[in-house]
């Protein structure tokens, strides 16, 4: 009988080992693991991780991020030689238990995944796309767009944030500034600010080590959407040669992205508990996977 509790810094090795096993292993030539990703201490630190151990070993371990009104389950993974039991199931009540904030994630392509978290009150949204490049893109049309650059944790840009992307969250723009090296952007027409962004300059993966990883993005408007992105990613080629972004199905800059080059590399499916989201899905891209 495994026990469930509350992650310790020392989990940290096994826990990175299960991710690994679960998101790594299963590809044609898998890359070799490499340090333990910034953003797992970050949701020890800054969120809630609870394992399930049994004689002294992690089988299983679920984090989640609580800001504002919103908490967002950040990862749920069990060892492949453990799974379709109730470890799942035990992780995500002890992760996100009964409470009035809502629950929500980005579930994986796997169906027992998607099904648990519908079994537990959140229901499909819209799908959540991955989006890569990794050639020369074309020239852009003039969107008639001044990129700024903003001060790190400036105080007007996380209340931007707040707004848009629906959770006041400084601890997360802090760590993107101090971990992965973000440089945010303001957006502005005519003098006037029209939209925020970040530019991710050390975000890669195992796979993409040098890409760099464009969000949040946000604006007021939704005509606003696609300008302001494409001039995110115009801004983020002049670091990196491989862009990734993230993009809720609904966003405007969808049909763009592809159009220009970019490619889709997964699809995952946003799930809330709120019939009502708490962020525009065609005013907002997300900071990723593991942070939203």
């Amino acid at each position: 009988m495994a026990t469930i509790r509350p992650a310790l810094q020392s989990d940290l090795r096994s826990i990175y080992e299960i991710w690994y096993q679960n998101e790594v292993l299963d590809v044609p030539q898998p890359p070799a693991p490499g340090k333990i990703p910034a953003y797992l201490q970050h949701v020890i630190q800054t969120g809630t991780m609870f394992v399930a151990e049994q004689d002294h070993k992690l089988l299983a371990f679920a984090g989640a991020i609580k800001r504002g009104k919103v908490a967002f389950l950040t990862d749920l993974f069990v060892r492949p030689t453990h799974q379709s039991g109730q470890l799942g199931k035990s992780l995500l009540q002890a992760a996100l238990p009964q409470d009035n904030l809502i629950h929500c994630t980005s579930s994986s392509s796997d169906p027992r995944a998607l099904a648990l978290y519908v079994r537990a009150g959140m229901q499909p949204q819209w799908p959540h796309l991955e989006l890569q490049s990794s050639k020369p893109l074309p020239s852009l049309p003039d969107q008639e767009i001044e990129i700024v650059e903003a001060e790190s944790n400036d105080p007007e840009l996380i209340n931007w944030d707040a707004q848009i992307g629906g959770r006041l969250r400084p601890e997360d723009h802090q760590f993107w500034a101090r971990e992965q090296r973000a440089i945010p952007l303001w957006f502005r027409r005519y003098g006037q600010f029209i939209g925020y962004g970040y530019i991710r300059r050390e975000a890669g993966t195992l796979w993409s080590p040098q890409a760099c990883l464009l969000g949040p993005i946000g604006v007021r408007n939704p005509q606003d959407s696609t300008p302001c992105v494409l001039a995110a990613v115009q801004q983020a080629s002049r670091y990196a040669s491989e862009l990734h972004i993230q993009v809720p199905g609904p966003h405007p800059a969808l049909k763009t992205l592809l159009e220009i080059g970019f490619h889709i590399d997964s699809i995952d499916t946003f799930v809330s508990s709120s019939s009502t989201p708490f962020f525009d899905p065609q005013c907002y891209v997300s900071s990723g996977g593991d942070l939203l």
